[in-house]
């Protein structure tokens, strides 16, 4: 629930939301994006989040948005290690699922991956794809969202079983079709960047073949 409760005002208003939290309000579509991933999931982001906001601390820039952030990261990742702790030794069903559904979770990763590392250098990155890059804390936070979907692409991949994979794959689907939903209206409103373009072909395609996945059950 807190994933949510921060990444739906990010995503739907985005620059009210951050300027109430003490930030510029610049770079809309890079919090969109970091709400679409939070509302995709509420766990996985909780260790990485922290993570960002001890760079923020550790940069002084602190206020009442980055410390609410990272106290609430720190609770949610306690209760996950419980979770974890909990499971050890459970095993995966076999592989049931088709080649062709590995290959896109592999694709999926790995681009998890390129857009979690990149907004952890705020400012070269916001160089590159054509924004301010103004609030850091919002940049590695939205890598650290897109972090949680590389851990959760890395577990599908070593299980394989429709059973482990039909929740992840939800949340993906919520994440890809948010993401590419933002990138269509940074289009239509003529604020088209290399970053928005390069999201709508990645959330498009990804979105399409996760939503085929899960009406295939995985076939």
């Amino acid at each position: 629930m807190g994933a949510v409760a921060l990444g739906a005002p990010l995503y739907v208003f985005p620059r009210p939301f951050v300027r109430f939290a003490g930030l510029s309000g610049n770079d809309t579509f890079v919090y969109e994006l970091g709400g679409a991933a939070m509302i995709g999931y509420a766990v996985a982001l909780a260790l990485i989040a922290f993570l960002a906001g001890f760079v923020a601390f550790a940069s002084n820039q602190i206020n009442g948005f980055v410390v609410a952030v990272s106290i609430w990261a720190v609770i949610v990742a306690w209760a996950l290690a419980q979770v974890l702790v909990s499971r050890r030794g459970v095993v995966s069903g076999p592989r049931d699922v088709a080649t062709a559904v590995a290959a896109v979770l592999v694709l999926a990763t790995a681009s998890a991956a390129i857009f979690g590392v990149g907004p952890q250098l705020p400012g070269p990155f916001a160089s590159v794809m054509g924004y301010r890059g103004e609030d850091e804390y919002i940049y590695r936070l939205a890598g650290a969202a897109c972090f949680g979907y590389v851990a959760m692409g890395v577990q599908e991949l070593r299980s394989l079983h429709w059973d482990d994979l039909r929740l992840p794959n939800v949340m993906a689907l919520a994440f890809n079709g948010l993401a590419f939903v933002a990138s269509v209206f940074e289009v239509l409103a003529n604020r088209g960047t290399i970053l928005v373009y390069l999201v709508a072909l990645a959330a498009g395609f990804f979105a399409v073949a996760i939503a085929t996945i899960l009406v295939r059950r995985g076939r």
